[in-house]
């Protein structure tokens, strides 16, 4: 099940985000529409095989891990057949 997540947290975000790709997420996917790449917004990431709720729990643990806090956060399904995106520049 392909996911995507985005959050707001309290600190390190650089770390949170490296920490998170180590664990299979990215900021970026390859586009199917409109887009070669989708590049996501700053704290936004996808996972190819992660359901919304392991994403929820991948993302508690890094913060607990960070000792920084996960302010608001929100996940769900990726569906490729219904989206539309202002690909963005790589970061």
């Amino acid at each position: 099940m392909e996911s995507i997540i985005t959050y707001d947290i309290s600190d390190k975000h650089t770390e949170f985000k490296n920490e998170m790709k180590k664990l299979g997420y990215k900021d970026r996917i390859k586009g199917i529409k409109n887009c070669e790449w989708i590049y996501f917004p700053n704290t936004t990431l996808y996972h190819a095989i992660k359901s919304p709720h392991n994403a929820n729990e991948d993302a508690l643990e890094i913060c607990r891990k960070l000792n920084i806090k996960l302010e608001r956060y929100f996940s769900t399904t990726w569906n490729r057949d219904n989206w539309w995106a202002i690909c963005g520049d790589s970061f």
